[in-house]
């Protein structure tokens, strides 16, 4: 298992209520369902106290880097002791 930093970036750490937390996982998936399962009920509260009743995902709704690389542009992310995983929350504007 690996020791990873993840750091949340942003509004998430308004909308979660953490900025870094440090979690021991064999792979990308493993951290992925630690953080829908941990975050993503305070994610759905916030959500609703803010009139959105639709389902979201923390994961899908962040741009996510794992050593400051997107993950989608890194063909099998392994990770690490000492990996870090950060999540910015996708944003549209101009």
């Amino acid at each position: 298992m690996a020791k990873v930093t993840i750091n949340f970036i942003g509004p998430w750490r308004l909308f979660l209520g953490v900025g870094t937390v440090t979690i021991e996982a064999n792979n990308i998936e493993e951290a992925r369902v630690y953080i829908e399962t941990t975050y993503g009920p305070v994610y759905q509260k916030t959500l609703k106290a803010r009139g959105i009743h639709v389902k979201q995902s923390v994961w899908e709704n962040s741009n996510v880097r794992l050593n400051r690389k997107a993950i989608r542009q890194i063909d099998e992310p392994v990770l690490k002791d000492g990996d870090n995983l950060d999540l910015l929350p996708k944003i549209a504007g101009g």
